[in-house]
């Protein structure tokens, strides 16, 4: 077998004029133009803001040790005349707001009895002041009357002004910092207007009270605020009237079917059937009593719900209450039935069990680390400053 000679590579020979270079060519030409892609940087991952649990108000207070608060108020201010109830007032309010917790930190009030002394001590003097008029000329009585109003207003704003400002949580103090001009529409205005209208108007009467007061409420110097809507108000009214129609209903059916099984036995006493329906009308006030604040305490109820699932505290914080309306009637109707059964004496237990109630209904939902925005809260300069001012300091006694 013979051998065979390897054939020699041929030359690579260079492209000829006006022919395109090969791809193999524009590749590597293009390989070696081509700057290198940059690396697609990483973006690292932005840990969210660490949020503190929702915060349950709690009421730590028990009824036996108020009922000696409340004695001893009571005997007090009987021996005095009525001097010592400006230090029952702020033995009561230390009472309840000192039992309050929030995250295990404690409500205080810091008024100085003397102030809401002295306050009260001005508004016993206008009244004497105006009765007097009204009785030396009883043409100008309906003058008073429009005084005392046109007072109201202004009286209203400075106590929830002196009380605010003698609050205090976790050492910043609360202020309130509301207007004559939107007091007056609020506290005069429009619970006129809800009156007249049956209920109707009561939930823009609400909304605007609400956002009055939530937008002058100030903690340390964070703002409140809050808008309920109307539609979730209404829908709370027609609630509470059909609770009162059903209510009415029923009790009106129980009365007269008691009238009517006291008519069968006395079947042939002609004389006896007219006073049975007599005792009938006569329960019948009782009845629209009971309804009417039945409905009254739903509606209370489903607006402070309203209300404060839309309250905000700097934009961040929210709050949520749980109120029943029906247990809240229950509380509030039973407490008057057994405090006037026991002549008063359970009128301290019935305070403690709505206050606690009241309380353990509402919860605080931070947006954010609760301490970390106590700590960053700056005490509003005009609560400081007011504690040198002899007008400002005083209490009216609402």
């Amino acid at each position: 077998m013979a051998n065979e000679t390897p054939h020699p590579e041929e030359p690579e020979l260079p492209p000829k004029a006006n022919e395109p270079p090969s791809s193999k060519q524009t590749s590597a030409d293009n390989s070696k133009d081509k700057p290198p892609e940059p690396a697609t940087p990483t973006v690292p991952e932005v840990p969210s803001l660490p949020t503190s649990p929702p915060q349950p108000f709690q009421f730590e207070g028990s009824a036996g040790e108020y009922f000696g608060i409340w004695l001893v108020n009571l005997l007090l201010s009987v021996i005095t005349l009525g001097i010592y109830s400006a230090w029952a007032k702020v033995r009561r309010l230390r009472f309840f707001l000192g039992y309050t917790t929030i995250g295990g930190h404690r409500f205080e009030y810091h008024a100085n009895p003397m102030a809401i002394l002295k306050g009260r001590l001005v508004a016993v003097g206008v009244l004497i002041i105006l009765n007097v008029i009204s009785w030396l000329a009883p043409i100008l009585g309906g003058l008073t009357t429009l005084a005392l109003l046109l007072l109201l207003p202004w009286v209203a704003n400075r106590s929830l002004r002196f009380n605010a400002r003698m609050t205090s949580f976790r050492n910043v103090h609360f202020d309130f910092q509301g207007s004559y001009g939107k007091g007056f529409v609020a506290f005069l205005i429009f619970p006129f207007l809800g009156m007249i209208s049956l209920g109707l108007l009561a939930p823009f009467a609400t909304r605007y009270s609400a956002r009055y007061l939530a937008s002058s409420y100030h903690y340390g110097t964070s703002e409140l605020e809050t808008d309920p809507p109307l539609a979730a108000l209404y829908r709370g009214l027609f609630i509470a009237f059909g609770i009162m129609a059903l209510t009415m209903l029923v009790l009106i059916g129980l009365l007269v079917s008691v009238t009517m099984g006291l008519e069968m036995l006395t079947v042939g006493m002609i004389e006896e059937a007219p006073q049975d329906w007599v005792l009938l009308l006569q329960f019948l006030p009782g009845v629209v009593v009971i309804v009417f604040y039945l409905g009254l305490f739903c509606y209370r109820a489903i607006a402070r719900n309203v209300v404060f699932g839309d309250l905000k505290l700097a934009k961040v914080h929210s709050f949520k209450s749980r109120l029943s309306g029906i247990r809240l009637a229950w509380i509030l109707i039973s407490n008057t039935l057994l405090t006037v059964l026991t002549l008063g004496l359970l009128q301290p237990w019935g305070a403690v069990r709505r206050w606690r109630y009241e309380m353990e209904t509402l919860t605080l939902i931070p947006g954010g680390p609760l301490d970390e925005f106590i700590g960053q809260v700056q005490p509003s300069s005009e609560v400081i400053s007011s504690e040198y001012a002899d007008l400002q300091d005083m209490d009216f006694g609402l």
